[in-house]
């Protein structure tokens, strides 16, 4: 995957909206201290794991993807797009247990904002939100990272194996050159 210019931080906090007709419509993306060339995925994971509730991103987060791709392509127009869509997926649950590990990181001032309310409703409610998506954060990355580990794992072996056959075709040739002259 090519890599691409990243933002670095990107969540609710960092972009701003205004009121459209019907809608709410982007109108800036702020804070670009961390901006960096890298994998896209690294904004796409910290923007729906810090934005979706577990049950939510559980069942969008592919078609999320998906349409992001689709807007890019649309884009782009005829021009090469840096990355395929299987590419982008894999890059998501790749960097899904990094992205989870930040924001399961920062939401303790959450608890804290709810716990000051004297609303005890509120404080119930947003108590839930929070545990809800730290639970579904730390057991996806779980789930990704036995998925990696094992896709790793198969693709370390791959690359052993065909070292090892690179370098004996590298010493056969060796000997095959000895051998001629």
């Amino acid at each position: 995957m090519k890599r691409v210019l990243c933002h670095g931080d990107l969540w609710s906090t960092n972009l701003i909206w205004r009121k459209g007709e019907n809608c709410m419509q982007l109108a800036s993306v702020i804070d670009f201290q961390t901006a960096h060339f890298g994998c896209p995925t690294t904004d796409i994971a910290r923007l729906l794991n810090a934005c979706l509730s577990a049950k939510d991103r559980r069942e969008s987060w592919e078609v999320l993807l998906e349409k992001f791709y689709s807007y890019l392509s649309e884009e782009i127009g005829g021009g090469e797009i840096p990355y395929t869509l299987d590419q982008l997926k894999q890059g998501y649950r790749l960097y899904f247990p990094f992205s989870a590990c930040m924001i399961v990181s920062v939401i303790a001032p959450l608890f804290e904002l709810a716990n000051s309310s004297d609303d005890n409703g509120y404080r119930e409610r947003v108590q839930e939100l929070v545990l809800e998506k730290t639970k579904g954060l730390l057991e996806d990355t779980l789930k990704f990272h036995e998925e990696n580990k094992e896709k790793m794992r198969k693709k370390a072996l791959e690359t052993i194996k065909h070292e090892r056959l690179r370098r004996r075709l590298r010493c056969d040739g060796m000997i095959q050159n000895c051998l001629n002259t």
